[in-house]
């Protein structure tokens, strides 16, 4: 029994001691972990930290670590999907999606890294155009980022007279 107990804690000190020297991940960084998706909290030499959004705490043994993400290695990006119906001037309409994007990016510098980019005509849907915009952000304001420019663009394309298109559930469904 102490000889298994042993050779767990040698294998997290081991992986530690890695850790902290390859520097992967710093204490502050937004990762994922088997699933877990969480600000690090503490790198220590047996165990590292996480803290999901709804402020719980993760610990997870150095030696269990397999598989890491580090979200915060380079910028995020935000995606949001917009659905105006074939009647709407598609022009227009990305006429205006690109003053709405500059206003926002003035009034939430704080949040987006850059001015949001219409990317274009994402699909065709059965009902309505699906237009993609995005933003880069740092990862531990992608949640944020995101409900702002959903916010903006819906407010925005409202002020302007553009309809948006509701998805419909498919027949039959609940």
């Amino acid at each position: 029994i102490v000889g298994f107990s042993a050779e767990s804690l040698i294998a997290d000190v081991v992986t530690g001691i890695f850790m902290i020297f390859e520097n992967q991940f710093n204490v502050g960084d937004v990762v994922e972990i088997d699933g877990y998706r969480g600000t690090v909290g503490q790198i220590g030499i047996r165990t590292i930290s996480i803290r999901d959004g709804g402020d719980n705490v993760k610990i997870v043994n150095n030696s269990n670590v397999k598989n890491i993400i580090n979200l915060s290695a380079a910028h995020s990006r935000a995606v949001c999907d917009i659905r105006i119906p074939y009647e709407e001037d598609l022009e227009h309409a990305e006429s205006v999606l690109k003053k709405i994007l500059k206003d926002a990016y003035e009034v939430h510098k704080d949040v987006f890294m850059k001015e949001p980019a219409y990317a274009g005509v994402q699909e065709l849907g059965a009902e309505a155009v699906i237009l993609r915009v995005t933003v880069e952000l740092d990862e531990k304001d992608i949640f944020t980022g995101r409900r702002i420019l959903n916010r903006e663009l819906l407010l925005g394309l409202k002020k302007n007279g553009i309809r948006l298109e509701v998805e419909r559930p498919a027949a039959g469904g609940r």
